[in-house]
């Protein structure tokens, strides 16, 4: 990526770090970002009962973090909470820019961080959450690529083309991928399936002037953005997969759901969580983000990047 942003943003970039290696790329793709943003790194390693490590910072920990403020993440703070990492990533959440987790946790394969960490934290997160992560354990994540953002018609979608588009337009080729997919087959607001009465070609007609709306505003405001569209006859979910395998980033927004059958977390966001090859950034629904800083009238919203 290559320059950073022209203000320096208060709310600090925060990290859950334990001390396997896929926390550790983790923290550095998150510090390259926060050297980017001119924002403040944290680094959060919670132990679930107090007690079971030693009262300083452990060795592994002040390692990391000085490796992060040699990646230009200044200031790099690093801390030990005491509780469910869950609870504890889910307090730092309150008021952070991100939250980035690593996708595999201490126990390999099975994605201690992926699984039983990130999974809750997307529900309830407050700020835009991303899993780290490359194409297989202890393979590191992408350096490079476009970021890809999934957009409907809803307005997670508009915030997901928000966040991913600032995000692009700070990157070193300012590169940016819509994906738009449609189906005659879509749920109802109590979530049940139904096919509704359109020809793909009129469903592919109107997917293309959703994007133009969409992205009018964006090119406006970002004229050297370089913007791919792809309006795709499949599932949200298999698309940005395909997507995925070049991309630096893939963004998708998070709908909160009230019904008491579907899960809290979506199936396009468990899956690209679970099995995408480069990190993935879910970003929370806009009643829940945390309020401006105090003092900040004019700026974005919480948890929109620059």
């Amino acid at each position: 990526m290559a320059h950073t942003e022209s203000v320096s943003e208060s709310r600090p970039v925060v990290v859950g770090v334990d001390e396997s290696d896929s926390a550790r790329d983790a923290a550095l793709w998150a510090a390259d970002l926060a050297a980017l943003w001119g924002a403040p790194l944290c680094l959060t390693h919670a132990v679930n009962r107090a007690g079971t490590v030693a009262s300083s910072t452990p060795s592994w920990l002040r390692e990391l973090g000085a490796a992060a403020e040699r990646a230009g993440a200044t200031p790099t703070t690093t801390e030990v909470r005491y509780g469910p990492a869950t609870h504890q990533l889910l307090a730092r959440s309150r008021g952070a820019r991100l939250l980035a987790l690593g996708s595999y946790g201490d126990v390999g394969w099975s994605g201690m961080l992926a699984g039983s960490t990130a999974l809750p934290l997307v529900a309830e997160c407050e700020c835009p959450l991303v899993v780290v992560r490359g194409h297989h354990p202890g393979v590191p994540p992408p350096r490079r690529g476009p970021v890809v953002v999934g957009v409907d018609e809803t307005d997670a979608g508009a915030q997901a083309l928000e966040f991913a588009a600032r995000l692009a337009d700070i990157g070193e080729h300012r590169h940016l991928v819509v994906v738009h997919t449609y189906s005659d087959l879509v749920r109802d607001l109590a979530g049940h399936p139904h096919r509704i009465d359109a020809e793909p070609a009129e469903l592919g007609r109107r997917g293309a002037e959703l994007l133009d709306r969409r992205l009018r505003p964006v090119l406006r405001q970002r004229p050297e953005l370089r913007v791919q569209q792809h309006i795709l006859p499949d599932t949200p979910l298999r698309a940005l997969l395909d997507h995925a395998r070049q991309a630096w980033l893939v963004v998708v927004g998070q709908r909160r759901t009230e019904s008491l059958t579907e899960p809290p977390v979506g199936s396009t966001s468990r899956g690209l969580i679970e099995f995408a090859p480069c990190p993935v950034t879910v970003i929370p629904p806009a009643r829940t983000r945390t309020s401006p800083d105090p003092g900040a009238a004019g700026r974005e919203p919480a948890g929109t990047p620059r």
